[in-house]
């Protein structure tokens, strides 16, 4: 078997819309909660940065001594994790101070509802959208207060909301179906003044 087979047999699933999550972690398995960050920090950068980004966004007090140390310590702690999972090393990689993630090695549901928000900009039916709303299971890192998150929070908010606005819209023949999808997205973000406008206008055409 290829090792592009082999890993795609081996995907590491990783939930990062709602409580971060690594799926499928063994009992006994412990994952720092600052691994985890460093984790997310990666996906949301699309799987890769340079670690005086990260040292700045997520270490910025230690000296930069300690600071790579404790980053070390975190990328040690995810390489056992992946390895205990699937058996595999070559998750994440460092080179030239370059941090990066074997993108094709993970499932992760940030990844699949943009991925499904691009296609659903070239597609004629609902079908993508349909999957970006379903990718969402809530803010991005929800109840963790990263310090470096606040922007990126907003930005995969707005994302997300833009998906289900237009998804409901899309549905305007299908009251139900519309409905259900507006309640899904109010749901998640129940105070978004720009759903509940667009919530209102299309309940009106709907009647």
């Amino acid at each position: 078997m290829s090792r592009q087979a082999d890993v795609g047999a081996n995907r590491i699933r990783v939930q990062v819309l709602g409580t971060p999550t690594i799926l499928g972690v063994p009992d006994g398995q412990h994952i720092r909660p600052q691994a985890m960050e460093f984790l997310v920090y990666l996906i949301v950068r699309g799987g890769s940065a340079y670690q005086h980004d990260i040292l700045g966004d997520l270490l910025p007090e230690p000296t930069h001594r300690l600071a790579t140390q404790r980053l070390h310590t975190y990328t040690y702690n995810l390489r056992q994790t992946f390895r205990t999972i699937s058996g595999d090393n070559t998750y994440l990689r460092l080179r030239r101070h370059h941090y990066t993630l074997d993108t094709d090695a993970f499932d992760v549901d940030l990844w699949t509802m943009r991925d499904a928000i691009t296609a659903a900009q070239h597609a004629t039916s609902t079908a993508a959208l349909r999957r970006a709303v379903a990718a969402y299971r809530g803010p991005l890192a929800a109840n963790t207060a990263y310090l470096w998150l606040a922007r990126h929070q907003q930005a995969v908010s707005r994302e997300f909301l833009t998906a289900a606005i237009n998804l409901a819209e899309a549905l305007a023949h299908r009251p139900a179906e519309a409905n259900a999808v507006l309640d899904i997205a109010a749901h998640h973000h129940p105070d978004d003044e720009i759903l509940a406008a667009a919530a209102a206008t299309i309940c009106d055409r709907l009647g």
